[in-house]
């Protein structure tokens, strides 16, 4: 595990398109953004140094981020820690890539003083693996709620540290 570097900005962006809808759209422009303002880490390959999967997190002080399932927490905490998304591709799963890279941010959050890991898992489209992902390591379901209207629906999880 690694920090983002721009030359893995091809196949992260592969790798976010491989997992919609399990996590939303990205474009260059929003990777920049991430690049810029997030916590960002990729795993690679052991045989080939390919990237395999990343995690993008946000603190509060992303005051500019246009997510309505970031200003939800916004709205609820005055610090805490956000993962953004985690992606990981088919074949790079069941490696624990997933649960190193939230015991990465939690460690992160947890030396920054956030006491609250926040994140949003999909219930319409529902998103099973990512639930019980998230309830076996310690969040607990606080809200739903339809953060762009429509049919998608979305559990606001929280992990107290």
């Amino acid at each position: 595990m690694r920090a983002y570097e721009p030359a893995d900005a091809e196949a992260v962006l592969a790798i976010n398109t491989e997992c919609i809808p399990e996590v939303g759209e990205m474009d260059a422009e929003k990777l920049e953004y991430f690049a810029r303002v997030a916590g960002f880490l990729v795993v690679e390959t052991n045989e080939d140094d390919d990237v395999i999967g990343f995690l993008i997190g946000l603190d509060e002080t992303a005051t500019d981020y246009p997510s309505n399932n970031y200003a939800h927490f916004k709205s609820r905490h005055d610090q805490f820690a956000y993962v953004d998304r985690i992606a990981i591709t088919e074949a790079g799963r069941g490696r624990g890539a997933g649960q190193a890279f939230y015991n990465a941010f939690e460690a992160w959050a947890y030396g920054f003083g956030k006491r609250v890991l926040a994140a949003e898992v999909n219930t319409v489209p529902d998103n099973p693996a990512s639930h019980r992902f998230h309830q076996a390591f310690g969040f607990t379901e606080m809200a739903r709620g339809n953060p762009y209207g429509g049919e998608e629906e979305v559990a606001y999880y929280e992990k107290w540290l």
